[in-house]
């Protein structure tokens, strides 16, 4: 059985760096954060968890966000799951890639925090 966590963000990022800035970004949301460390460490989690929202680095080692986002969108109980795309590309070839694998918004690094709570706040209208 997947637990839904009550406004509950996953931020999924090989690099601890970048998931400590975006979780103290957030930290003041009164969500409760879940990080993982690679596309497959995110995709174990999912089948206990199902949180509220994802921030996805595209960028990772062990398997691209963008792999990582079709597998999460190829899954009945979690394709209703927003992924906002966080990349140090900006190119518009990743933004492209990012709509058509079922990104909802993509944000660049170095992420600017009015633009991330303003997308959290978006895609998370109740929280």
């Amino acid at each position: 059985m997947v637990e839904s966590l009550e406004t509950s963000i996953l931020i999924v990022d090989d690099s601890t760096i970048n998931t400590r800035i975006i979780a103290k970004m957030i930290s003041d949301l009164n969500h409760q954060v879940l990080i993982a460390n690679s596309g497959p460490e995110a995709l174990k989690l999912l089948t206990t968890f199902k949180p509220s929202l994802i921030l996805l680095d595209i960028k990772m080692l062990k398997m691209d966000g963008f792999e990582c986002c079709k597998r999460i969108k190829n899954s009945s109980s979690r394709a209703d799951i927003p992924i906002i795309f966080i990349s140090s590309s900006d190119c518009s070839q990743d933004r492209a890639t990012a709509k058509q694998v079922g990104g909802a918004s993509y944000l660049t690094k170095p992420v600017d925090v009015k633009e991330l709570l303003s997308q959290i706040e978006f895609h998370l209208p109740w929280a």
